[in-house]
């Protein structure tokens, strides 16, 4: 395994090997200071939720205290969803795109964690029950470090002339006009990307390809109660409303300072290079 760029080789074989990669290159000479937040992005199934608390970890050893917390869980609930069905365009009523969190909840748990690092903030934040689909209440967090892994985490708004023809099956049959994906588009622009530029240090894991991006997401789903899974059909269809994103991320700059990691099929880590010097 080999880095580029200005990083020497290392095993990252394991994601205790990459946490501490990571924390080695946020924190300062002394070790004494961190990034208040730390974004971790990925698609479904990279293994990102792993990182985060694996870094949560790692930083806790260091004397931090740390939190880690999912976008996921900033789903808005199955009713609201319902509501931007019937008013703005029927795919809203499946989470998962730039439209279906609870941003404004999201910015009140960033602006807690803009305090000085030596004051730990407390942080009120959601719960969500992917075998519900639906929130199912909210915990409370402390922590000087926030790590927040999402797999839309860092997108950013397409050039117009992106949105035209449709990508997938889905968009073809079930959005011909471009009406969603437009309207997500916007959300991304006004209410994501202010978000993304409060946090300070990002991790970007990308797997092999959009394959792998079903083969995992497939296996994340085996983990849910049977009676709650998607069959074969339904899943693939509701991967279908993450392609275009996901593809995008990808192909565009994300943001920086941090680390683009690239996996191999088997999950393991293949390269990391600084953000800055990605190709």
């Amino acid at each position: 395994m080999t880095e580029s760029g200005s990083h020497r080789a290392v095993d990252l074989s394991d994601w205790h090997a990459l946490a501490k990669k990571m924390i080695d290159a946020m924190c300062d000479s002394d070790r004494q200071r961190i990034p208040r937040t730390i974004g971790v992005s990925g698609s479904q199934g990279s293994g990102k939720s792993t990182l985060a608390r694996v870094v949560v970890e790692h930083l806790q050893r260091r004397g931090f205290t740390a939190a880690a917390v999912s976008l996921d869980d900033f789903y808005l609930t199955h009713a609201d969803r319902q509501t931007l069905g019937a008013t703005v365009h029927p795919l809203l009523c499946t989470r998962g795109v730039p439209g279906t969190h609870d941003t404004g909840w999201l910015q009140r748990v960033m602006a807690a964690m803009q305090e000085p690092a030596e004051q730990a903030a407390t942080v009120k934040l959601p719960v969500f029950d992917k075998g519900m689909d639906d929130r199912s209440g909210q915990r409370e967090s402390v922590a000087q470090v926030l790590v927040l892994e999402g797999w839309c985490l860092g997108v950013r708004a397409q050039p117009e002339i992106m949105l035209q023809d449709p990508i997938n099956t889905l968009e073809r049959e079930e959005d011909p006009q471009g009406v969603w994906r437009r309207w997500v588009n916007e959300q991304i622009r006004q209410h994501y990307e202010p978000l993304w530029r409060q946090i300070d240090y990002w991790v970007q894991l990308k797997p092999p390809g959009f394959e792998q991006v079903v083969m995992w997401r497939g296996q994340q789903e085996q983990q849910i109660e049977p009676t709650l899974r998607m069959d074969a059909i339904a899943l693939g269809r509701f991967i279908a409303h993450y392609e275009r994103l996901t593809r995008w991320q990808w192909a565009s700059s994300p943001p920086q300072p941090g680390l683009f990691v690239h996996l191999a099929p088997d999950h393991s880590v293949q390269s990391v290079e600084a953000l800055a010097e990605k190709r």
